[in-house]
């Protein structure tokens, strides 16, 4: 595959390193575009076609596939472009600002064997995968209830100051649930499926001089009468992650460094109906699942995603199923803005236009420190 890359900001490097490097098969970079010129001076060295315009790259012919890495207001207008000239999209996370803008781009594909897919790279994460596992394999039996606390996204305010375009309703469409916690959000819905109602409180700029949520918790109700609860904030330290799901025959616990399943000995259902026991509890039996070696999430979903151009492969990460994260989102922070349940699906277009009025308002962030110190793996959760 020869890919083009828009957009070598922190992590737009981060993928070109692991294609660079050998990490990614059958995968070349031949173009590349940012902004100043000046930035690519390293890969025009290397031969490597620069433009200071990604719609340029994208009308070149030189590539297969891009891979947008760009702040999330620029996804859909480059995504479309793309996917009308008929290349394979790699989108880094979210998909887009809001689900209105995700049906768009999706819209926009021109034929069946054109690939797009989202980089959703926490699915690969060996403990969410082993969970997934247990699950599909039936191991909790019917949903009760599901519970994460994910407060271990800690940002100063450097982190915010660094770009214009940051924890702006313009520019990324939300805080917290649209910049960090999309992988969360969506290894959630990957789990245990979609709920059918939210409720939810935002603080917006609590711990932050920003505009938009830097905390959140939020009531969840699914289809089958099962609760869960989501608890997110970048004003913590050093925070939690905890997700716990609870099953009519077990329980799964993990803080993303091991997994634990709990077992019961028979169903709590049964069990409540057939026991003579007043303060009886079913009996249980636990696995420890540790993983052996870290694993290189992004470099594996580019992998697949190459793979996939080939038919070799099905996506790990389909783009589709990034609107599912865009409307958990986007429910959560119109449940707070009006202060009531939000039914699921949630109204597109309505978001839209809620969204939009504060887009209006929205002002870019003064950039008053470009020296900030930067290392991407202390980013990862």
């Amino acid at each position: 595959m020869k890919i083009g890359i828009i957009g070598l900001g922190n992590i737009g490097r981060v993928h070109a390193k692991n294609i660079q490097d050998g990490l990614v098969e059958n995968c070349e970079i031949v173009a590349v575009a940012n902004q100043p010129i000046e930035s690519m001076d390293d890969f025009k060295a290397q031969g490597i076609a620069c433009f200071d315009d990604g719609s340029a790259l994208i009308k070149s012919g030189l590539v297969d596939a891009v891979l947008i890495a760009l702040p999330t207001a620029l996804h859909a207008p480059l995504g479309i472009q793309a996917l009308e000239a008929g290349l394979h999209l790699m989108m880094e996370k979210p998909l887009a600002c809001h689900k209105a803008e995700g049906e768009r781009i999706l819209a926009a594909q021109q034929r069946d064997d054109q690939i797009v897919s989202l980089m959703m790279n926490q699915r690969t994460h060996p403990c969410y995968v082993k969970i997934k596992q247990w699950i599909d394999d039936g191991a909790l039996g019917e949903l009760q209830r599901v519970s994460w606390t994910m407060t271990n996204w800690f940002r100063p305010e450097i982190y915010y100051q660094s770009s214009a375009w940051r924890a702006t309703w313009k520019g990324e469409g939300g805080g917290v649930l649209m910049n960090q916690c999309p992988h969360n959000i969506d290894v959630l819905q990957w789990l245990v499926g979609m709920p059918s109602k939210i409720r939810a409180h935002c603080s917006f700029g609590k711990y932050h001089d920003i505009e938009v949520e830097d905390e959140v918790n939020a009531y969840f109700e699914f289809p089958n009468g099962a609760t869960g609860q989501f608890c997110a904030s970048t004003g913590e330290a050093p925070g939690s992650n905890r997700l716990e799901i609870v099953g009519d025959l077990g329980t799964v616990i993990t803080d993303g460094n091991e997994a634990k399943l709990i077992c019961n000995s028979e169903s709590v259902s049964a069990f409540s109906r057939s026991t003579d026991e007043m303060f009886g509890c079913p009996e249980t039996s636990e696995k420890v699942f540790q993983p052996l070696e870290a694993v290189n999430q992004h470099a594996a979903i580019l992998n697949n995603f190459v793979k996939a151009t080939r038919g070799e492969a099905e996506l790990i990460a389909p783009a589709v199923e990034g609107l599912r994260s865009l409307e958990l989102a986007g429910a959560m922070i119109y449940s707070s803005w009006i202060n009531d349940a939000v039914e699921l699906p949630l109204d597109s277009e309505a978001y839209e236009a809620a969204i939009n009025e504060k887009i209006a308002q929205s002002k870019p962030r003064e950039v008053v420190q470009t020296t900030a110190k930067v290392d991407m793996s202390k980013s990862y959760r």
